[in-house]
C-alpha cells in the first residue's frame, strides 16, 4: 500500500471515529446565529428599543430529544439567544435598536419590540439528521399601544457531522427562516 492510501485510509478511520465519539458522548449544542441578509430595498429608519423574549416553554431545561432516553440541552441561555437573533435581525435592516435588559415598569418611548417563544425543540432523525421546531410571538408598541401582534412558526431539517453539529445548524437555520418575515414585519410596522 503506498503512503497516500495509507494516509487515506488514516484520515478515514479517524473521522468515523470523531463522529461516532460526538454521536454517543455530546449533547450540549452551542446556540449561534447568523442574520439574514435583508430583502433589496428595505430599510429601516427607526429607533426601536428591544425587550428580551420571554421562555413560555413547559420544560425550560432540555431543547429536545437525542433519542436512547438522552436528551438535548442548550449551551447558552436560549431567551438570550432568540433575544439577540432578533436584535441582529432588525440592525441588518438599519434600524436603530437598542436592548433593554431589564425593565423598571416603564413604558419606553417610541417603538418597542418584545415577544415570547413556547417551542423550541431539535430531535433526532436518522443519518446524522435532525428536525428542528420553533414558534415564536412578536409584539411592536409604539408608546406603550399595540401596533401589531405576530405568531411565526417553522419547521426545518438538516444534516451535520454529528447529532449536535445537526442540531445547532437546523435550530440556527430555522430561527433565522422565522425572523428574517419578522424583522421584515417589525419594519414595515414602523414606517
Amino acid at each position: 500500500m503506498t503512503a497516500i492510501g495509507t494516509l487515506r485510509k488514516l484520515i478515514l478511520v479517524m473521522g468515523l471515529a470523531v463522529i461516532m465519539a460526538g454521536c454517543s458522548a455530546n449533547t450540549v449544542v452551542p446556540l449561534r446565529y447568523q442574520p439574514s441578509t435583508p430583502p433589496a430595498g428595505q430599510a429601516c429608519a427607526q429607533a426601536i428599543t428591544l425587550l428580551p423574549f420571554a421562555d413560555k416553554r413547559a420544560d425550560t431545561i432540555t431543547i429536545g430529544t437525542l433519542g436512547e432516553g438522552k436528551n438535548f440541552y442548550a449551551e447558552n441561555d436560549v431567551a438570550e439567544w432568540v433575544s439577540w437573533a432578533m436584535f441582529e435581525e432588525l440592525k441588518a435592516r438599519g434600524c436603530d435598536v437598542k436592548f433593554r435588559e431589564k425593565t423598571d415598569g416603564t413604558t419606553p418611548k417610541g417603538y418597542t419590540v418584545s415577544g415570547s417563544f413556547d417551542t423550541v425543540s431539535v430531535n433526532t432523525g436518522t443519518a446524522l439528521m435532525a428536525k428542528a421546531k420553533l414558534r415564536l410571538r412578536v409584539k411592536v408598541e409604539k408608546d406603550g399601544q399595540l401596533v401589531v401582534e405576530q405568531i411565526y412558526s417553522g419547521e426545518r431539517e438538516n444534516f451535520g457531522l454529528t447529532y449536535v453539529d445537526a442540531a445547532q445548524k437546523v435550530l440556527a437555520s430555522t430561527l433565522q427562516y422565522i425572523l428574517q418575515d419578522a424583522a421584515t414585519d417589525v419594519v414595515k410596522a414602523t414606517k
